[in-house]
């Protein structure tokens, strides 16, 4: 399988445990990185994650998620066994997404962990391309969101777990009672999944050895696959000022992989 970590070419920095164990307290990404290595697939930090923790030796402060990449054929390939080995409880699998794989811990007790998707490119260049959706103004895109997560909810009998207060939530938990979880689980996936055909989105492209030969960062213990040639990926991405902290970034405009800018003049 492509994209095997080398254990020969590591880059390797330095963290104090203080700096590590906001990465290693984060069970969602704990336990999405046990299921995937369990089940020897490759994948990579990505984004502000790999940028916080190249640059700083720990996470950026300010950012709520946790970023990671992986090839879009080995996810198709191992769907249903990562879903089954993922057993963290009060965890959502948000598997209607198109463009990626996040899973949010419903106790708060988490950041939310984003597996974005990579494809390659047909013919020259050999480039890796994702897509990559924004936020936008479209009503109905909003709708069926709230639509989706509601139905997720349902489906894993978590409203009353999540003790909302008033007569709406109390009607709300009484109809999530009247179906099956199964229907509930195929609304949140239809509904999830419409929602993007009303979402606007840019196309991301990096030459593709940056993930053919991964390499490694070690923080406080934990061995973590990172792009290869991680200061080059990074300049690519945020500039070759890299280095110094940004006080703004859009990560739908700024991001200098971005192959289609021209989509977001006229907005």
């Amino acid at each position: 399988m492509s994209g095997r970590t080398s254990q020969d070419d590591q880059l390797k920095r330095g963290s104090g445990p203080e700096n590590m164990s906001s990465l290693a307290k984060q069970r969602s990404f704990m336990e999405i990185f046990r299921v995937f290595e369990a089940l020897k697939i490759p994948f990579w930090l990505d984004q502000g994650t790999l940028l916080g923790l190249v640059r700083d030796g720990q996470l950026l402060a300010n950012d709520h998620d946790i970023d990671l990449g992986m090839w879009e054929e080995d996810y198709r390939q191992n769907r249903r066994q990562i879903i089954e080995m993922f057993k963290m409880e009060m965890a959502w699998l948000e598997t209607f997404k198109p463009h990626q794989l996040s899973i949010s811990a419903l106790d708060g007790r988490s950041a939310m962990v984003n597996i974005a998707f990579y494809r390659r490119s047909a013919g020259k260049g050999k480039m890796a391309c994702k897509k990559l959706y924004y936020p936008g103004t479209n009503r109905l895109a909003d709708f069926l969101l709230r639509v989706a997560i509601f139905s997720g909810y349902a489906a894993g009998g978590w409203l009353e777990q999540l003790k909302p207060g008033g007569r709406l939530a109390r009607i709300l938990i009484g109809i999530s009672k009247i179906f099956p979880a199964p229907l509930w689980r195929f609304l949140c996936y239809c509904a999830g999944r419409s929602q993007y055909l009303f979402k606007p989105a840019v196309m991301m492209a990096v030459p593709e050895h940056f993930f053919l030969n991964l390499q490694q960062i070690t923080v406080d213990g934990l061995v973590l696959p990172v792009p290869f040639n991680a200061q080059a990926y990074l300049a690519l991405k945020y500039g070759p000022d890299w280095q110094e902290p940004k006080d703004e970034w859009v990560f739908w405009k700024d991001d200098g992989a971005i192959i289609n800018k021209h989509r977001l003049e006229g907005n």
